[in-house]
């Protein structure tokens, strides 16, 4: 796993936790999983790859005249898909990814799935590309292929992710992203959406606003936003007066009184109005958000995503 910020890791230790990953990545991410994100990001079109008699059942459109011709048998053409697809990751390493209450950090979990997905771009024999950000570019790494490639895509992002810090600005990510290429691509925003320039934690967004940031991006590219998350973002326990620090705003801090039953179910509430707020949003701008939790492998929930993104691009819907 990628180490969590509150660890101080040497550039050796977080290249040795970059290699455990990208290899614990590269066995999950086989079979039905990697079936899944084939399925839910098609390839650039169809090529031409061979013609074999035809079989009752075939799709008449598909008859190749030419060789049915010559061989006065019906033959029909088999395609295979042209993959020439380009998966693009925006990830968030600002100091709130570094929360985590279950043993793994936000940017543990984020690291895992990015992984994840780069290895399964892999075994596609997709191009794959980084941009890490907080409030400005921390790393990048250009649009390549191979296993090679692969690897310092998961080595940059384990580095950057280790050393979580500064508050966080979507937008300097996405304009970053959107630079990265001019080809239509897939690109995943791997963050907890914690910008209080576009989802703030009080008041009403303006839908401009956050339309203006995507708005270039969705309109070029396949835009899939990962959203991480904590247990602890979500429900707290009874544990008596809690002393909440705001990781990004140094010195805000507050006090909850846990132990209060109306005081958790309030939390528990405004919890779940923010989830709501970030689901609708995004889908209100043309992103297709998944929903990660630190006390969860990555691989179901991504797994689980690929197939209903598959299921529904079947049936001709979003």
């Amino acid at each position: 796993m990628a180490p969590r910020a509150t660890r101080s890791l040497s550039h050796e230790e977080l290249s040795r936790a970059a290699r455990i990953l990208s290899l614990r990545s590269r066995r999950e991410a086989t079979g039905l999983f990697a079936g899944n994100y084939t399925s839910a990001f098609r390839g650039g079109g169809l090529e031409f790859e061979e013609a074999r008699p035809y079989v009752p059942g075939d799709d008449v459109r598909t008859i190749d005249w030419n060789a049915t011709a010559r061989s006065a048998e019906p033959f029909v053409k088999r395609f295979r898909e042209e993959r020439n697809q380009t998966l693009l990751f925006a990830l968030d390493v600002s100091a709130s990814m570094g929360f985590g209450s279950q043993g793994c950090a936000k940017a543990d979990t984020a690291a895992h799935a990015l992984a994840l997905m780069a290895a399964a771009a892999g075994r596609a024999g997709d191009r794959t590309g980084l941009v890490a950000f907080d409030h400005r570019v921390r790393a990048r790494v250009p649009i390549g292929r191979g296993g090679g490639h692969s690897l310092q895509v998961i080595r940059t992002a384990v580095q950057a992710a280790g050393s979580s810090r500064n508050g966080t600005r979507l937008r300097v990510g996405l304009r970053a992203v959107a630079a990265s290429t001019r080809r239509r691509a897939v690109v995943v925003v791997i963050s907890d959406f914690r910008d209080p320039e576009l989802f703030p934690e009080t008041g009403a967004l303006q839908a401009s606003r956050l339309g203006a940031a995507f708005g270039d991006l969705v309109s070029r590219h396949d835009v899939v936003a990962a959203v991480i998350g904590d247990p602890r973002e979500e429900e707290i326990p009874a544990a008596g007066s809690i002393r909440l620090v705001d990781p990004e705003a140094p010195g805000r801090t507050w006090l909850l009184h846990s132990g209060s039953q109306r005081a958790r179910e309030r939390y528990r509430a405004a919890c779940s109005r923010r989830r709501q707020h970030i689901n609708h949003s995004l889908r209100r701008v043309g992103v297709d958000p998944v929903w990660l939790r630190t006390d969860r492998n990555p691989l179901f929930r991504l797994g689980s995503f690929f197939h209903e993104r598959a299921a529904r691009r079947t049936r001709g819907t979003r």
